[in-house]
């Protein structure tokens, strides 16, 4: 039996377990029947970095039409528009002008599945991102967004996973943009405990995560936050500061919190710091405050004297 007297099933098939670089080339150019075959492959991934090699450019373009997943790892100028079926998106570290392209290019936002982007200034693409022009997006993960856009946020229904790496709390601004939000993971560099004049009511929202570097987290931060909002639903609860408090922890207050505030929570984690000559109570009495809640923490002294409180062993 010859190769080319196999159906196209079976050369999809194999091909399915070759990656792009050796699909193009081990089979590009042999014949027309194969080209067809190579540029009517669905479900394709691939990563991008800035070249000046002709071949590495070439496979690309070739390959641009099959390609439902881009990860851009550098400077390099991609024009979305050779990429009709993308869903997924990964900037790298994305320039301002990766970013005034993507925000351009809207064939690509309402198919987007997928967002990652890492840059010095995201709060141009913040406007866009929170917008009703991204009907499908779902998970979306954004670094470095230096401030909040200027115009009003819009409503984002399609997104149920979000993480933000910013220099302010957009912990309410996006709950109101999100009605559908399931997970949200924020990290920023500084919380404050100033309580707010509005609650947010938000009835989907289960993961919440949120990391910061200054101040250390006190019980009396958390019974702000969740003043602040109201999460029924929410279900499992992280947080983690790099910052020593210099005021206890006061777990006696934080399950009375969670008594009160959240009804449906079945897992909280922790990652805080308490200075040298803080004191707390002990780790068995901690545990004896809830019936599963406090089962992982665990205790250990830092090098310095501080006190690290921390979870572990989870098992999903």
């Amino acid at each position: 039996m010859q190769l080319e007297s196999l159906p196209n099933e079976i050369f999809i098939e194999i091909f399915d377990y070759l990656s792009l670089h050796d699909l193009y080339q081990a089979f590009k150019g042999l014949n027309q029947r194969i080209n067809n075959i190579l540029q009517s492959l669905n479900n394709r991934a691939i990563r991008i970095w800035s070249t000046n090699e002709k071949t590495e450019i070439d496979m690309n373009i070739f390959f641009s039409s099959t390609i439902i997943s881009l990860d851009i790892k550098n400077e390099y100028d991609i024009n979305l528009k050779q990429y009709p079926k993308i869903n997924s998106l990964t900037y790298t570290y994305a320039t301002e002008n990766q970013l005034q392209h993507f925000i351009q290019s809207t064939f690509c936002h309402k198919h987007l599945k997928y967002l990652n982007v890492t840059s010095d200034d995201l709060s141009l693409l913040v406007k866009y991102i929170f917008s009703h022009k991204f009907l499908s997006l779902n998970q979306c993960i954004l670094r470095n967004i230096d401030s909040l856009p200027k115009c009003p946020w819009r409503m984002n229904p399609s997104s149920d996973s979000i993480s933000v790496c910013s220099d302010e709390n957009f912990l309410l601004s996006i709950l109101k943009s999100c009605p559908n939000l399931k997970c949200l993971s924020l990290f920023i560099f500084e919380y404050s405990n100033t309580s707010l004049s509005s609650v947010i009511y938000h009835s989907h929202l289960k993961y919440l995560t949120i990391e910061m570097t200054q101040p250390g987290w006190t019980t009396q931060a958390i019974q702000i936050l969740f003043s602040s909002i109201q999460t029924p639903q929410l279900i499992s609860f992280r947080i983690v500061s790099y910052q020593a408090s210099l005021i206890p922890f006061d777990f006696i207050q934080l399950i009375n919190i969670f008594n009160e505030r959240l009804p449906n929570l079945k897992r909280f984690e922790c990652d805080i710091l308490l200075s040298k000559g803080i004191d707390t109570i002990d780790l068995k009495s901690i545990r004896e405050l809830h019936s599963f809640l406090f089962n992982h923490l665990k205790f250990e002294i830092q090098f310095n004297g501080m006190l690290r409180i921390y979870t572990s062993d989870f098992k999903d």
